[in-house]
C-alpha cells in the first residue's frame, strides 16, 4: 500500500465508515447483553471529537488506521486499506460483547503480531500506561539473611522503612513479639495495608533499638541488593518509569524515579566485582533500560542502533528514522568487574541492557539463553480515549546485527538458578572471565508461530516488553 494516498482513502472511506460501523459505544444502544463498554456508568467517551457528524467507533476506527498506517514497521506489507477491516469484526469473532470496537481488535489481528494490540477505551481506563509498577505495602527495604541474621543491606529512599528511621547495616531481630527467622517470614510480618503500624527492634552496632513505622503507599522497587561471600548481587526486575518511591512523589516531576535512579543509587553504595542479576527481567520503559545501562559503561560507548518509526514531515506517511544511541556521561559504575545473570525470560529492554554492556565490557553472562526480542513498542493513547500498543522499533547491536529471536548465549549455560548464582559469583571473585559467546545460530520460534487472536487481544495489561510512551499527533 502507498501511504501517501492515505488521505485521500481516509476521506473516501469516510462515507463507507458512516454507512457501515456500529455504535455500540453510545449510551442509547447499551443494554444488558451489552457487557462491554457500557458497565457501571462508563461508555469510553473521551470527548476527543474531532468531528461531531462521526460517531465514537467512526473516530476510533480513523484513528487506529492512521497509527498503524504511520507507526507500525511492518505497516507496508501488513496493512491493507480501511475498508479491508470495516464491517469484519463482528463476523470474525469479535463479538461487542467483550470487545468495544470489534473492527478495530479485528484489524489489529490482522497484522499478525501478538504486540502489536489494541485497548478499547473501557479496558485502558484500567490500567496506568505511564508504569506497570505495582503500588506495595511494606516498608521498602532489601535484606540478606547471611550467618543466620537478617541484616538491611538497602534503604529506599522516602520509603516506610526510611521514614521510621532505619539504616543500612541494621540486624533486625523481632517485628513485633515475633523473630521473623528469615527474609519471607520478615515481609509476612511487614506487610499490610495502608496505615498499619510496624514495631521492630534492631541492633545497631552494640545498641538495640525500637522503632515504629507506618505503611503508606510506595511504588515497588524495582532494583534490590543482597550479599553472597562478600560480593554484591544487585537484582533487577524490570524497568519501570516510577519506581522506589511514594505514590505521592510519583505526582511530583522535581521527585520522580525511576529504575535507572535506583541502580544508579545501588551502584555508588557498593564496590568491587558485582554480579547483576538479570533472571526473569522481561525489561519495560526504553528511556529507562538505556539510561540504566550508561550507569556501567564509560561516556562515548554505543549501546544499540535503533530503528524507529515516525511521523513523516507530510504528516501524513511513514519514515523510519535510524539512532546510534550512546552513553553521554560515565556511570556510577564505570571501571568495576560485573558478571551477569540471565535466563529464557530476560528479554527485549533486557536485552537492550544486556548487549550494550556485554559488547563494550566484555562481561560474561551465566544461566541460560535469553528470549531473543528486538523490537519494542509505542503505547499511544487514541481518540476516544483507548490505547494502541503498536511495534515501531528494531533493536539493533553495536555492530548492527538484528538479534531478534537469536537471543543472547551466556557464557556458561547453567538452568539450576543456585548452581548458576555460584558460578556468578565465582567468576566475579575471579575477576578477569571475559564474554566469549554471541547470539544464538537458529530462531528460537517465539515469532514465527501464526497469529493466535485470544492471546492478542487479552485484556490484561502487558508487562515489561520495551515501550516508549508517545502522543497521538491528531489529539490536539
Amino acid at each position: 500500500m502507498n501511504f501517501k494516498n492515505f488521505e485521500r482513502i481516509l476521506f473516501r472511506s469516510l462515507a463507507v465508515v458512516s454507512l457501515t460501523l456500529w455504535t455500540a459505544c453510545t449510551v442509547k444502544n447499551a443494554d444488558e447483553e451489552i457487557i462491554m463498554p457500557c458497565i457501571d456508568g462508563y461508555c469510553g467517551n473521551q470527548g476527543n471529537q474531532e468531528n461531531s457528524n462521526l460517531s465514537d467507533a467512526e473516530q476510533e476506527m480513523l484513528d487506529n488506521y492512521y497509527l498503524l498506517s504511520v507507526y507500525y514497521i511492518n505497516a507496508e506489507k501488513k496493512l491493507g486499506d480501511i475498508d479491508q477491516y470495516i464491517g469484519y469484526g463482528e463476523k470474525n469473532g469479535y463479538s461487542p460483547v467483550y470487545y468495544e470496537y470489534p473492527d478495530i481488535y479485528y484489524m489489529y489481528g490482522q497484522m499478525g503480531d501478538l504486540y502489536t494490540r489494541y485497548f478499547g477505551p473501557y479496558y485502558a481506563s484500567k490500567y496506568d500506561f505511564d508504569s506497570a509498577t505495582d503500588p506495595i505495602y511494606n516498608l521498602a527495604v532489601s535484606l540478606d539473611s547471611a550467618n543466620s541474621k537478617l541484616v538491611i543491606t538497602h534503604v529506599y529512599p522516602d520509603g516506610p522503612g526510611s521514614k521510621a528511621g532505619l539504616k543500612e547495616g541494621d540486624t533486625v531481630l523481632y517485628v513485633g513479639a515475633s523473630a521473623p527467622g528469615d527474609i519471607n517470614g520478615f515481609n509476612r510480618l511487614t506487610s499490610g495495608k495502608d496505615g498499619d503500624k510496624i514495631e521492630l527492634t534492631v541492633l545497631r552496632g552494640t545498641e538495640t533499638l525500637d522503632i515504629s513505622a507506618q505503611l503508606f503507599c510506595y511504588l515497588e522497587p524495582t532494583v534490590s541488593i543482597s550479599y553472597k561471600d562478600s560480593i554484591p548481587v544487585i537484582k533487577v526486575t524490570g524497568f519501570e518509569v516510577y519506581s522506589a518511591m511514594s505514590c505521592a512523589d510519583a505526582t511530583k516531576s522535581s521527585t520522580a524515579r525511576g529504575t535507572k535512579d535506583e541502580i544508579k543509587d545501588v551502584l555508588g553504595k557498593t564496590s568491587g566485582p558485582t554480579v547483576i542479576d538479570l533472571r526473569g527481567n522481561p525489561g519495560g520503559s526504553i528511556p529507562q533500560c538505556v539510561a540504566a545501562a550508561e550507569q556501567f559503561l564509560s561516556k562515548g560507548d554505543t549501546i544499540a542502533i535503533f530503528e524507529s518509526t515516525d511521523l513523516a514531515p507530510d504528516s501524513v506517511s511513514q519514515m523510519i528514522i535510524t539512532e546510534r544511541v550512546v552513553a553521554t556521561e560515565d556511570g556510577a559504575g564505570k571501571g568495576r568487574y560485573f558478571v551477569f545473570l540471565a535466563d529464557t525470560a530476560s528479554a527485549s529492554c533486557t536485552e537492550i541492557m544486556l548487549v550494550g554492556i556485554t559488547q563494550n565490557l566484555k562481561s560474561p553472562i551465566v544461566g541460560m539463553r535469553t528470549y531473543g526480542k528486538a523490537i519494542g513498542q509505542y503505547y499511544i493513547p487514541t481518540f476516544v480515549g483507548g490505547y494502541a500498543i503498536i511495534t515501531s522499533m528494531r533493536f539493533n547491536d553495536k555492530d548492527f546485527f538484528f538479534y531478534l529471536d537469536k537471543g543472547l548465549l551466556p557464557d556458561y549455560e547453567i538452568s539450576d538458578p543456585t548452581k548458576a548464582l555460584n558460578k556468578a559469583i565465582e567468576l566475579a571473585k575471579g575477576g578477569k572471565e571475559k564474554r566469549t559467546k554471541g547470539y544464538g545460530t537458529e530462531d528460537q520460534g517465539h515469532f514465527s508461530s501464526s497469529f493466535n487472536k485470544t492471546a492478542a487481544t487479552r485484556s490484561g495489561l502487558p508487562k515489561g516488553g520495551a515501550y516508549k510512551i508517545i502522543k497521538n499527533p491528531r489529539i490536539k
